[in-house]
This record gives C-alpha cells, structure tokens and sequence, in this order.
C-alpha cells in the first residue's frame, strides 16, 4: 500500500474544525492550495500562478500553526498589513477554522492545558480507508 501525507495537518483540521468549506474541498478532490489563493488573491483557480499557490501553502500550514501576521509577512516578503488582511480573508473563508483554534484556546486558559483526542488515531485510519 501507498499512502500520500500530502496536506495530511489540513485534512486533520477540516475534521477537527469541521469547517465546511475545507471539508468540500477535499471530498471534491480539489487542490487545497489552489483554492486558498485563488480566495486570498481575489482570482479564479485557473488563474493562480505558481507564487500565488506558494503562498497560499504558506498561509494554509502557518495559520493552522499559529503563524502571526508578522511572521506570515517575514515568510512571504510581504508587509505585515498585507499579511494581516490575508490572515483575515483566510479565517473569512474558513470560519470553522478560526473556530476550533478559539476554542481549543478558551480550554487552554480555563483549564490551564489541553489535551489530544485518540480521535486523531482514528481519523488517520479514516482517511486512508478513504484513499
């Protein structure tokens, strides 16, 4: 068996998040990345270049991470309010992203921690059964 890791921490979070617009994507067998920049560049998917979709990885991995603007603005070469405004049309675009990152953040300071679920195991073994 072959298994392909690719984007495998944005197919965890659209479980996670169960963000609508992440999960229709994958089921649709879309290029995740492809998607992001054709949202945070304003233009049609078939009119991505190839910078734009290196960037839109960048957001997409950073973001889930925690990447700030500033750090989002280092690692494009951009400015941090550019950064920022594609922070925030991201987090437009995937609301149940921004979402699931606030709660697991609320239960961070009411319980002083978090904790990882056995989910994670199982949804594993979901999506290669899918594959």
């Amino acid at each position: 068996m072959a298994a392909d890791y690719s984007q495998i921490e944005l197919r965890i979070m659209a479980h996670l998040s169960g963000d609508a617009g992440l999960v229709n994507a994958f089921a649709a067998g879309d290029d995740i990345h492809r998607a992001t920049a054709a949202e945070v560049f304003k233009v049609t998917p078939l009119e991505v270049t190839n910078d734009q979709r290196r960037s839109a990885k960048a957001i997409n991995f950073g973001l889930i991470y925690g990447m700030s603007a500033f750090g989002l603005a280092k690692q494009l070469g951009t400015t941090r309010g550019e950064a920022a405004s594609y922070i925030e049309h991201y987090f437009a675009t995937y609301p149940g992203v921004q979402n699931y990152m606030e709660r697991t953040r609320e239960q961070a300071r009411d319980a002083g921690f978090v904790e990882t679920s056995f989910k994670v195991f199982t949804l594993f073994n979901k999506i290669f059964e899918e594959l």
